[in-house]
């Protein structure tokens, strides 16, 4: 439990946005005393955010955890669509599907595509309720049914709380069946391990892609996402390596 919450807070701090407010903030400190060093780090901290809020960069940091797989070949039959949890916030004012994170939405339109290829495939969602009032697999049953996806075609496991807990509930449903596993193409190289090490064969769809080719110039938020998702792949590789070789 510790640790799983320590990575959470970590995660949140190494972040680029919240990294840049840590250095502005030591370099506002240091002024007083060390203003040579404290103007440094304020200006570091603003070179830092420009940068990784600047589409090129932003493109080389996250292309590598990307190009790993191909869009999912509908050829390809699968007895189960297995879509990893996300993210949602729960507001009674919009529909659900608007209640998503966008990587969620992703994950879960690419899960109904392979699905209704797949007429007698069961659909599995994932994900605990963390600070919400309800859990996330719940939403996305929810959703999914509202598609007009059959209740029965739908497993729910609102325990998990992150991909290794995903693969442990799902490891008893998915032994020896071909199913497809469904998340953002830089999560993708970080959740299959997660399933392979437990005797399982999933098939990586990748459900959205951020990085592009042919970068924006322009300065903005979008860029500084994509910066932010590089860092917690790579974060959530370490973390990884760290407690599972």
């Amino acid at each position: 439990m510790i640790a799983f919450y320590l990575k959470k807070v970590l995660g949140m701090l190494l972040m680029p946005i919240p990294l840049t407010l840590i250095l502005m903030l030591v370099g506002l400190a240091l002024l007083r005393r060390r203003p040579r060093l404290g103007r440094g780090l304020i200006g570091v901290a603003a070179l830092w955010l420009a940068l990784t809020s600047w589409h090129p960069v932003a493109d080389r940091l996250l292309a590598p955890f990307e190009d790993n797989y191909p869009v999912f070949d509908l050829s390809q039959p699968v007895e189960v669509v297995v879509v990893l949890g996300g993210c949602h916030a729960s507001d009674n004012s919009v529909p659900p599907a608007g209640q998503l994170c966008s990587s969620s939405l992703f994950r879960l339109t690419e899960g109904l595509r392979i699905l209704a290829a797949n007429p007698q495939a069961l659909l599995t969602v994932s994900g605990y309720a963390g600070p919400d009032a309800r859990p996330h697999a719940g939403v996305m049953q929810e959703i999914a049914i509202s598609m007009g996806v059959a209740a029965g075609r739908i497993r729910a496991f609102p325990q998990a709380r992150d991909t290794a807990e995903e693969a442990a509930l799902l490891a008893p449903l998915l032994q020896g069946k071909a199913f497809a596993l469904v998340s953002e193409a830089s999560h993708l190289p970080r959740a299959l391990p997660f399933f392979t090490a437990r005797g399982l064969a999933p098939l990586p769809a990748p459900a959205m892609k951020m990085s592009s080719p042919d970068s924006d110039w322009r300065l903005e938020a979008r860029a500084a996402l994509k910066s932010e998702r590089a860092f917690y792949e790579g974060l959530g590789r370490l973390w990884q390596w760290l407690r599972h070789g």
